[in-house]
């Protein structure tokens, strides 16, 4: 690729307990099959986070670790440098998972029978955190135009009741890769703004968008969606560092933040793993060449992926990627179902994917696609799937 970061070196990750390859493999009974579904890179994390966790290695002691200030300095260093924001330290609440976040979140800030909606399709643990904390999942499904998606505010409208509390919106949105624009933000502040909404923002894929599109954060959009919004990220997914366990929120209203460190402190969730704060402190400070190389990989990879399916696969449809390193694909073309097209993958090809299904109703008839691989390991999938291509 003429880059100076590798990303096409093929690493094995199976027999490590990896989620991606391991449980995948165990989970349709397999040890041979190319998975391009769980949402994290197959790239090695850059070497300035995995120093630094060799440097804790070999103080040797793994004992219990507090936030320092740098952890804190480092955050509101990417946000100045990313989307010209000034963010408070105040403002900032560790939280080990976005997860976790969101169903803390949802218990702290409505009551059980509220409700909240959500547009489809929809990220499955977003969803869940509704569900599980028996608050009413509203479903809002997004709206097909051509190519793209938008948000259907006339049916928002629709699902609003004296127990609504909440507004859940993914920014950049998982699965279908829209990233809203500044327009759609505002729209939607005053929509929560008008019905007395808290919004809470999964912002986790907000670092990865495409070439020439811009990530607009919840957090510069107006003065007043700030008194009411809880925006949950993590550089897990934009340094490929999940396993570490972290993530933060940043809640600028003191009402919200002191709710929550009640909330906090009940379920006695306080300190992070002793991994978390170094690789937090050295993606956002040491990492930017990295970043940058690792979004024209994956650029690249959508070019690449984009001309083999035209070729070989042109019932496929894939959809725009704005944002997130994943590809919505429209196989209605096919006119099969999705059990007869995932026993297809499966059986036939050898590789796996994310059936739509995953993302609720809303989904049927999409299949997500995970482009944060070596390049070999895409060519390899596709090759293995143009081999069984029989339609």
């Amino acid at each position: 690729m003429g880059m100076e970061f590798d990303f096409d070196t093929m690493i094995n990750r199976r027999n490590t307990n990896c989620g991606k390859w391991d449980t995948m493999d165990k989970k349709y009974g397999c040890e041979d099959m190319l998975h391009l579904g769980v949402a994290d890179m197959d790239f090695k994390a850059p070497d300035p986070i995995l120093d630094g966790l060799r440097d804790i290695l070999d103080m040797g002691v793994l004992g219990y670790t507090d936030l320092s200030d740098r952890f804190f300095e480092s955050i509101q260093r990417w946000y100045k440098k990313q989307y010209q924001i000034d963010v408070p330290r105040e403002w900032i609440v560790f939280c080990p998972r976005i997860n976790v976040a969101s169903s803390i979140c949802v218990d702290t800030y409505t009551d059980k029978g509220d409700g909240v909606i959500m547009n489809t399709p929809a990220y499955g643990p977003l969803r869940s955190a509704i569900e599980k904390n028996d608050r009413s999942f509203l479903a809002s499904p997004l709206k097909r135009d051509g190519d793209r998606y938008v948000l259907d505010f006339e049916h928002m409208e629709s699902l609003v009741d004296v127990r609504t509390k909440m507004l859940i919106m993914c920014n950049p949105h998982n699965p279908t890769g829209r990233c809203w624009t500044k327009e759609e933000l505002t729209q939607a502040a005053e929509f929560c703004r008008r019905h007395d909404l808290i919004l809470f923002s999964d912002e986790i894929h907000g670092d990865l968008v495409a070439e020439g599109v811009t990530h607009y954060s919840t957090l510069n959009i107006t003065d007043d969606i700030n008194e009411r919004l809880i925006l949950a990220t993590s550089p897990a997914k934009t340094f490929n560092i999940p396993g570490v366990i972290v993530s933060y929120m940043i809640i600028p209203n003191e009402d919200l933040r002191k709710q929550m460190a009640k909330t906090i402190d009940r379920i006695g969730m306080h300190n992070p793993t002793i991994f978390a704060v170094t690789a937090v402190e050295k993606a956002y400070t040491e990492c930017d060449d990295w970043y940058v190389a690792v979004k024209k990989y994956i650029d690249a990879n959508e070019a690449f992926t984009r001309a083999y399916f035209a070729e070989h696969f042109p019932a496929f449809h894939i959809l725009p990627r704005e944002g997130t390193y994943l590809l919505w694909i429209d196989y209605s073309a096919l006119g099969m179902s999705e059990e007869a097209l995932e026993q297809w993958f499966l059986r036939e090809a050898n590789v796996s994917v994310y059936m739509g299904s995953v993302f609720g109703e809303a989904g049927v008839g999409y299949m997500r696609l995970n482009l944060a691989s070596p390049r070999a390991m895409l060519e390899a999938a596709y090759e293995r799937m143009r081999k069984a291509w029989r339609f």
